[in-house]
């Protein structure tokens, strides 16, 4: 009877020493560790998204005899988007929770299609030009005179963006685990973390090939057979922070996190084709001179910061603590905040420019399944649905200060066909379907 007392204490004593394993969102590799001298994690992911979306353009009217005039927004075009990636990753414990990590995803397909919208049960260019598009039925120059020849046509329709097979930009960080749960149950895990992007991979020039009018409507990554560069070339800074605390079967945990993009030496910016642009009608007839004369803050490319937050929990109906066998369900809320700028937008690849893009915004819930086999084998598969609030794709400023009105305009970047107000494109109903399936091998 003694004998079975002392292995029912010792069973009861090793339970209490095993600890549950730590929310996904909070795991840090360790070394250095009385049961791991060396913490390493490999793992791979399988990521797929598609993005809806449509397009209206501003119309205004003078109000007829009664004076009052009016900006509608109309249909114009829909947008969708399909990203294929396999993201690759290595963990490793420097010290006691301390991790050193890196990524480099390889982008398989990152594909865009733009298509006129409907009307009457028509596609709207089919219609004549005072219903159809004003993209087909267009009339103006980018300097806001009549075209030579009218209609000319802003950018062509109907067309799919090909990028990809090619590796995206290396992503190096560190994270430290300040405060850990399963070392001290009467604590959160708390980790911090910065990620830094370098700009590794070849950019994406939206304006490459299509020197000529020709070129311009049918550019060369409008056919799979050449696919675009998906690298943007800026420095990125990720700051973040999160906190876990298991509760029984279920652990909540909270993240926050600030994106500080910065340009490098070979950031693209409209300026690079300004001369050729002008040449065909495609960009203001001044945007060279001023490119070469202008303040940095006009000509430049200007990639937004991010920031939001992450509010989920855990919730793990079967642990096993002596193999750390688990499955668990992953639930999670997440906003993200993304600033204005002139950067890649959905428009980009049609107008082979950098745009001003407003602020928005994204909204998303997320459910995840994580299976860990073993101490050393886990997988997981994800879900994830993601919506944009509306925000304008066009809306340079004339002048050196955003919406200055000045004659003639100071800003090369500046388009009358679509940044005056009463012009502008805007996005609306954009959401994103993501999926993904992950594996890792931990030592």
């Amino acid at each position: 009877m003694g004998s079975l007392r002392t292995l029912a204490t010792l069973g009861a004593a090793a339970l209490a020493a095993s600890p549950a394993l730590a929310a996904e969102i909070t795991q840090v590799s360790s070394s250095g560790e009385a049961d791991s001298l060396f913490g390493l994690r490999i793992d791979a992911r399988f990521e797929r998204s598609q993005q809806h979306a449509k397009i209206s353009r501003e119309f205004g009217d003078n109000g007829g005899a009664a004076g009052i005039g009016a900006v509608s927004d109309e249909a114009e075009l829909t947008f969708s988007r399909v990203t294929t990636r396999v993201v690759p990753a290595i963990h490793v414990g420097l010290w006691h929770d301390l991790e050193l990590r890196a990524e480099m995803p390889y982008v398989i397909s990152d594909d865009s299609t733009w298509r006129y919208d409907t009307a009457s049960g028509l596609p709207i260019d089919q219609l004549p030009t005072s219903q159809g598009s004003s993209i087909a039925g267009n009339g103006l120059t980018p300097d806001g005179t009549a075209c030579a020849t009218s209609p000319c046509p802003m950018f062509p329709v109907g067309r799919t963006f090909y990028a990809g097979g090619a590796f995206d930009d290396l992503k190096v960080g560190l994270a430290w685990a300040v405060l850990n749960n399963l070392k001290d149950r009467f604590v959160p895990t708390w980790v911090l973390s910065l990620d830094v992007t370098v700009p590794t991979a070849s950019r994406y020039d939206p304006a490459a090939g299509r020197s000529t009018a020709a070129s311009f409507l049918d550019a060369p990554a409008f056919g799979a057979a050449k696919r675009a560069a998906v690298g943007r070339r800026i420095w990125a800074w990720d700051l973040a922070t999160a906190l876990s605390q298991r509760i029984g079967p279920v652990e909540p945990y909270f993240k926050a996190h600030l994106r500080i993009p910065q340009r490098s030496s070979s950031t693209y910016d409209n300026c690079v084709h300004a001369t050729e642009l002008a040449a065909i009608g495609q960009m203001s007839s001044r945007a060279a001179a001023l490119c070469a004369s202008g303040a940095p803050a006009v000509t430049q490319a200007s990639p937004p910061m991010v920031w939001g937050a992450i509010f989920g929990a855990e919730l793990v109906p079967w642990e096993d603590r002596f193999t750390t066998q688990r499955f668990a369900v992953d639930l999670r809320l997440a906003a993200d905040v993304t600033g204005a700028g002139r950067w890649y937008n959905e428009l980009t690849p049609a107008t082979g420019k950098l745009l001003a893009t407003g602020a928005y915004l994204t909204a998303s819930a997320h459910l995840g399944l994580q299976l860990r086999a073993s101490r050393h084998i886990a997988f997981g598969l994800e879900g994830s649905w993601s919506y944009d609030t509306p925000h304008l794709l066009t809306g340079e400023g004339m002048g050196h200060v955003t919406n200055e009105v000045v004659t003639p305009p100071a800003n090369p970047n500046f388009d009358y066909r679509w940044d005056l107000a009463g012009r502008r494109f805007r996005i609306s109903e954009s959401t994103v379907l993501a999926f993904a399936a992950s594996a890792a091998v931990a030592f």
